[in-house]
C-alpha cells in the first residue's frame, strides 16, 4: 500500500484543517480507541455516581489529539511537509501519552468491555498477577528511557523515515512504535493505575534529565543541518511557500523548542511535588 503525496496545495487555513482522513488502518485503531473510552465513560456514569472530571478531561484532550494528528490534517499532509509529521511525532510523544496517562483511563476502558471479558480483565489484574508483572517490566525507568531514546532516533534514520512514508504500513508501525514507547517512557513519571512509580521526586527529575540531552541533539542535527536529510520530501508541493530545507529546519524547531518546553514544564512540576512531599513529611516529624 503506497502513499501518495496530495496534489493540492495549502492555500488557507481552512484547507488545512478540513483535511482528515478516516479511511486509514491508523484511523480504525483510533477510533476503537475512541468510541470504546466514550462507551466506558457513559456506563460508569450510568450506574454509579461516576462524573466528568479532570481525569476525564485528561484522557479525552489526549485522544482528541491523537486524533488531530493520526486522522486530522497533521497526517494529511505529512507526506508533502516534514514540519507535519514532526508536529505529529511532538503529539503523539509529548502531549497525548502523558495527558491520557494522567487520566489514568485503565478502570474506564475496562467498564467498555462486555460483562464476561471485564470480570476475566479484572482477574489478570490482581497485583500479583503475570500481567501486573509484565507491565511492571515494561514501565522500568531502565528500559523506557532507553527504548524511547531508541524508537526516536531509529525512525529519523534517513532510510526507516523515508521508508515510512512511502508504505502505509511501516508508516503505521512507526506512529504505533512512538505511542507506545512514548507511553512507557512517561509511565515512571505519572505512575497510573494498575502500578504506580517505582521512583522517589528526585529520581523522576534525575529521569527527565537523561531525556533532554539527546533529544535536543537530534533536534539541533536537524535544525543547523544545511542540506536536506530526507529526500522523499524533494519535489513535494510547495505548501506556505516553503523550500524543502525550509521546512526540515522548522521541523527541527519544533522538536527543539515545544519538546524541551514540555521537559522543563515537567520538570518544575515534579520540583514543587517534590517540595510538598518533604514539607509533609517535616510536619508529621
Amino acid at each position: 500500500m503506497e502513499l501518495s503525496n496530495n496534489i493540492n496545495l495549502i492555500d488557507n487555513y481552512s484547507d488545512f484543517f478540513l483535511s482528515w482522513n478516516f479511511s486509514t488502518p491508523q484511523a480504525f485503531i483510533f477510533l476503537l480507541f475512541f468510541f470504546s473510552y466514550i462507551i466506558g465513560a457513559i456506563k460508569l456514569i450510568s450506574i454509579s455516581s461516576y462524573r466528568i472530571n479532570r481525569l476525564f478531561v485528561y484522557t479525552f484532550s489526549g485522544l482528541i489529539l491523537l486524533a488531530f494528528s493520526l486522522v486530522g490534517p497533521l497526517d494529511s499532509f505529512s507526506d508533502d511537509l516534514f514540519t507535519m509529521q514532526m508536529a505529529q511525532h511532538i503529539i503523539l510523544a509529548m502531549f497525548a501519552a502523558p495527558l491520557i496517562l494522567l487520566g489514568r483511563p485503565m478502570p474506564i476502558y475496562l467498564w467498555a468491555l462486555p460483562r464476561f471479558l471485564r470480570i476475566g480483565a479484572g482477574t489478570f489484574l490482581t497485583r500479583n498477577s503475570k500481567t501486573i508483572l509484565v507491565i511492571k517490566k515494561l514501565t522500568n525507568p531502565k528500559f523506557t528511557i532507553i527504548a524511547f531514546i531508541l524508537t526516536l532516533y531509529f525512525w529519523h534514520i534517513p532510510f526507516a523515515y523515508n521508508l515510512s512514508l512511502e508504505n502505509a504500513w511501516v508508516h503505521l508501525i512507526m506512529h504505533f512504535t512512538m505511542f507506545f514507547t512514548s507511553i512507557v517512557f512517561w509511565w515512571p513519571i505519572i505512575g497510573p493505575p494498575p502500578t504506580n512509580s517505582i521512583l522517589s521526586y528526585p529520581k523522576r527529575i534525575t529521569y527527565l534529565l537523561c531525556a533532554v540531552t539527546p533529544t535536543a541533539l537530534l533536534a539541533a542535527v536537524i535544525t543547523l543541518s544545511n542540506s536536506v536529510i530526507y529526500d522523499f520530501y524533494i519535489g513535494s508541493p510547495p505548501h506556505f511557500s516553503w523550500t524543502t530545507l525550509e521546512d526540515q529546519k522548522i521541523a527541527g524547531l519544533l522538536m527543539w523548542i515545544p519538546g524541551n518546553l514540555v521537559y522543563l514544564i515537567t520538570l518544575v512540576s515534579l520540583f514543587f511535588k517534590w517540595f510538598e512531599s518533604e514539607e509533609k513529611k517535616i510536619y508529621k516529624s
